[in-house]
Order: C-alpha cells, then sequence, then structure tokens
C-alpha cells in the first residue's frame, strides 16, 4: 500500500527549531524594551493600564514603544 504524502520529519524539526530560536529572540528583545516613548519622550510606568495601552513594535533588532496618543498620532498619519 502506498503512503499518501510524503513525511520529512527531518524538515519539519529543523523549521519548529529555527521558530524556536526566532521566537526567543523576539522574546528577549521584549525584556529589553526602552523606558520612554520614542516620540515624545513621556516616561514608561509598568501597570496594568500602561501594559494594555501603550504599543510596542519591533523591527529587526529595534525595539520600539509609544504612548497612546502618539500612537494614534502614528496610525492617522500612516491611513490614507
Amino acid at each position: 500500500m502506498r503512503k499518501l504524502r510524503k513525511t520529512n520529519p527531518g524538515k519539519r524539526k529543523r523549521d519548529r527549531r529555527a521558530t524556536h530560536k526566532k521566537l526567543a529572540a523576539q522574546t528577549s528583545l521584549m525584556m529589553k524594551h526602552p523606558t520612554e516613548c520614542c516620540v515624545c519622550a513621556q516616561s514608561f510606568k509598568r501597570t496594568h493600564e500602561t501594559v494594555k495601552t501603550w504599543r510596542v513594535t519591533i523591527v529587526e533588532e529595534r525595539v520600539r514603544l509609544t504612548c497612546p496618543s502618539c500612537s494614534a498620532t502614528i496610525s492617522e498619519v500612516l491611513t490614507p
């Protein structure tokens, strides 16, 4: 009886490891986030409310933290 599909466990394992490594790298960058807004320099104090409202953006190796007012302004400018 023939198999319906080929399985390649080695490739899946390599892909899973690469994804895990990328996720670990991004997680470590999240822990090194700045302590103020990158636009207006408003200080970031870690509370339940600020964690929900502030925006963290990771592009390659650069971590940016923006306050709610600055992120709203950025969204208005970027959306046509």
